[in-house]
């Protein structure tokens, strides 16, 4: 409890500075393209955001991105993090609070880069944080969606690239969502997506065997159960671990191309591995990675 009460008294504090410090920036607008009804999803996410605070200069955004790619070994590398994209529309389909929309302004030298999320709460903090870096508002765009669709508010064949890490695994609608991305990406387009893993030491390792079976954690539920609510909170409604050629089969049917890129993982799966890694190889339980594919157009 008084570590709850440390943590909201740093998070008051910070908010105060934010306010005191004012933001001097153009404040994009946030374009609500679909309003129509409300999933558990939409009300989740509006709620809750990832890793999220507001920052107080651009210099403290930036080196937070900077330190959330160092967390994740070859997390840039494996979803293309960030390239040349000049002259090129790059869309950051589940933005979330605007890392990547503001590492492709950043970084990326993109003509234009469009952020879809379901979540008012995470643009807001994209939009103050895209004012913190006196980001061009011809450059950029922020959209609101809802998930009781799946469609994507932009015309055929606009996107050059497309980027959709940890959010396909949350929605109500995935494939739905693949057959729009194969709609929006322009002939020849790429991009990558990433997706929690069936094969990897969260699933196998952490909860099949340290948490189900070593800890006696999640009783009467299921490793697919126990995984949902180990991952963005307990109260998260939709967090599936999909298999890699569940992924590509997915895809494939959208009428794109799909290649499995590789895995990668955070310091506390390191320690999770160390662990229980060895016992949880006896019961043939853990295999190592998130997957991230490759799209092309």
């Amino acid at each position: 409890m008084g570590l709850r009460i440390r943590a909201r008294a740093s998070l008051i504090a910070r908010e105060l500075l934010v306010k005191a410090s004012g933001v001097r920036g153009v404040r994009h607008a946030i374009v609500v393209k679909d309003d129509s009804s409300k999933t558990s999803v939409d009300r989740y996410w509006n709620e809750h955001t990832v890793n999220s605070r507001l920052f107080i200069s651009a210099r403290e955004s930036e080196r937070d991105l900077q330190r959330r790619n160092e967390a994740y070994p070859l997390f840039t590398q494996l979803m293309g993090l960030y390239g040349d994209h000049t002259g090129e529309v790059v869309l950051d389909y589940g933005c979330g609070p605007g890392n990547d929309v503001v590492g492709f302004l950043l970084w990326s030298n993109a003509s234009k880069v469009i952020g879809i999320d379901v979540s008012n709460k995470a643009l807001e903090r994209a939009r103050h944080r895209l004012a913190l870096h006196h980001a061009d508002p011809a450059r950029v765009e922020l959209q609101r969606i809802t998930d009781s669709t799946g469609k994507i508010p932009l015309p055929d064949a606009t996107v050059d690239w497309l980027l959709c890490g940890g959010v396909l695994h949350h929605t109500s609608h995935p494939r739905e969502i693949v057959n729009e991305f194969y709609r929006v990406m322009k002939p020849g387009a790429q991009g990558a997506l990433m997706l929690y893993n069936r094969d990897s030491i969260w699933y196998h390792v952490w909860i099949a065997y340290g948490q189900l079976i070593v800890n006696g954690a999640y009783p009467s539920l299921t490793v697919d159960e126990g995984f949902t609510r180990s991952t963005d909170g307990p109260d998260c409604p939709v967090s599936d671990a999909w298999a890699p050629q569940r992924v590509l089969d997915m895809i494939s049917a959208s009428g794109l191309e799909g290649r499995f890129c590789g895995g990668y993982f955070n310091a506390a799966e390191l320690e999770w591995l160390r662990a229980y890694g060895e016992e949880a190889r006896s019961d043939h339980r853990g295999r190592v990675g998130q997957p991230t594919s490759g799209l092309q157009g």
